[in-house]
């Protein structure tokens, strides 16, 4: 009889296991979930992400002794209907979001950039911030760099 309650005992704790993992899997998800601005509504969920290819772009940015430049070209991923007619027609405000962006670095913390995620996450979240400010109803899922150069 002593296994039984042994057995009865282990369910027990196994079944709490799971139903905590399974709540901080819930919440984690709530937390990590995008929050979108009032009045926009999130893309069906079966739309398909696309990407839109940004035009190449140059910054300067301040060294110790010269002024340095950095090229860069992007590609944004977004599931909103539209999106690209959008980043067409918000080109001036993306172009004005990455040059504040990066003229607030310096030279050496570009040249020296061990973490490419970071950086793509900060264009992420000053691209989003701007949409968001200018009323553009814009879900962006993904900024990727598909080319930075440094000189």
């Amino acid at each position: 009889m002593q296994g039984s309650g042994k057995m009865r005992g282990n369910l027990v704790r196994n079944g709490i296991i799971i139903s905590v993992a399974c709540l901080v899997s819930f919440w984690g998800g709530i937390k990590l979930s995008p929050v979108l601005p009032e009045g926009s509504e999130r893309a069906a969920s079966n739309a398909q992400s696309r990407f839109h290819t940004m035009d190449r772009f140059v910054i300067s940015v301040p060294g110790e002794q010269f002024q340095h430049y950095v090229q860069l070209e992007l590609a944004i991923k977004s599931s909103t209907d539209g999106f690209e007619e959008l980043l067409v027609e918000a080109e001036p405000l993306v172009q004005n979001s990455l040059m504040r962006l990066f003229t607030g670095k310096t030279y050496q913390q570009l040249s020296q950039l061990s973490d490419l995620d970071s950086l793509q996450n900060e264009v992420k979240l000053a691209l989003t911030a701007t949409f968001v400010e200018n009323d553009y109803a814009m879900d962006f899922e993904d900024v990727l760099f598909t080319r930075l150069v440094v000189q």
